[in-house]
């Protein structure tokens, strides 16, 4: 990594594919270089910072029509965010979701305020405020900022659980300061547990998203930027993407872009957290009360190998212990969704509420059982 600027590395892993956020540091980027499963290299970059229109692939007129109907109902909602602190500087994007300045976006994109730091939003129309933090929630990597205007144009959100895989997306935000770039593409999967966290940090708490996955172009500098339905409504907030290449995105202000794997978070999900944080500056989250491993990576588990979760201690009292699972156990499913590792668990959980009772589908010497559980309130990190 080259000395200056400090850029934050980041690194994700979803279903063997290395990710990155996207936000933009100045100068190159966040990023990080690993090995993919055929031996070649899997650059992960976070999408942080142009006015351009892109389509991916062709577009028939009739498709063309809908993107430009989404991005004219979008467009003005959308603002670019800068962050400035004594270590770093970068881009981002965010949404206005209420008219008196309240604006979401990536934690990762403003962290470094907390700090110290300062942060200046750019409208559409040119016009910039400074921005103070409203709320952060690091473990669905988002936060809640707001500028001191009022009558400004919010965005409304569309139901991400009705999302089809196909569906046509469009991504709008400020890839590498390109304010108002607008992509478009499809759906490519819902349900992807993507994990993100800074390698470079000691003990900083990772975060997975349920994520929807989308081939629409997201760049360093989309983080924290919309990815809206044909009508132009929020189903989801861009957050990181998978990019190949030979070298290090370290060097000399190269950052690899987009492939056509981008990873955002869904609009309903997003839209929970998003209250939370103007009402308390917190969200809360559901938990099963669980440490788990990846079965298959337990190379000393008398659980035959293969996907689930296994349980390598429990929370005293915790849901999980309540509801008679023990250790060892091997989770494959939470309601109707299949546990394929430690990640796919932590996602489904999350997709669920405080409160919820859920079927939950483990092994037990080689023995397939269910119990039902209720989610309790995941404690605040220690």
């Amino acid at each position: 990594m080259a000395a200056s600027p400090p850029w934050r590395r980041r690194r994700l892993v979803a279903a063997g594919l290395a990710i990155a956020l996207v936000s933009a540091g100045v100068g190159g980027g966040v990023g990080a270089l690993v090995a993919d499963n055929n031996g070649g290299q899997t650059i992960v970059t976070s999408a942080g910072l142009h006015n351009t229109v892109d389509s991916s692939g062709g577009t028939s007129p009739a498709a063309a029509n809908t993107v430009s109907a989404a991005a004219q109902k979008i467009l003005p909602s959308v603002v670019t965010i800068s962050e400035e602190s004594s270590s770093e500087s970068g881009t981002g994007s965010g949404t206005i979701i209420r008219s008196d300045g309240h604006i979401l976006t990536n934690n990762h994109v403003v962290s470094g305020a907390a700090n110290g730091g300062s942060l200046t939003v750019t409208l559409q129309d040119g016009r910039t405020f400074d921005a103070q933090v409203v709320g952060t929630d690091p473990s669905s990597d988002l936060a809640m900022i707001k500028i001191n205007a009022t009558g400004l144009t919010a965005a409304t959100f569309g139901n991400s659980d009705t999302l089809n895989i196909g569906e046509l997306v469009v991504a709008v935000g400020s890839p590498l300061g390109l304010n108002g770039t607008v992509t478009s593409g499809i759906v490519s999967a819902v349900h992807r547990p993507v994990r993100t966290g800074d390698s470079t940090v000691r003990d900083q708490q990772n975060t997975v998203l349920d994520a929807i996955q989308t081939d629409a172009s997201i760049n360093p500098g989309n983080s924290g930027g919309p990815l809206v339905n044909s009508r132009g409504e929020i189903i989801g907030v861009n957050s990181a993407i998978a990019t190949v290449g030979g070298g290090s995105p370290f060097g000399g202000g190269q950052q690899s872009g987009n492939i056509g794997v981008g990873f955002a978070i869904p609009g309903n999900y997003a839209e929970s957290v998003a209250t939370q944080l103007i009402s308390t500056g917190s969200a809360r989250h559901p938990y099963l009360g669980v440490s788990a491993s990846t079965a298959e990576e337990n190379t000393r588990s008398t659980a035959s190998s293969g996907n689930g979760a296994q349980i390598r201690s429990m929370v005293p009292g915790g849901p999980a212990e309540r509801a008679g699972l023990r250790t060892g156990d091997v989770i494959t499913k939470v309601g109707n969704r299949a546990v394929n590792d430690v990640d796919s668990l932590i996602a489904a959980v999350r997709s669920h509420a405080i409160g919820d009772e859920v079927e939950v589908t483990y092994t037990r010497d080689g023995q397939s059982g269910t119990v039902k559980a209720r989610l309790a309130q995941q404690p605040p990190a220690s």
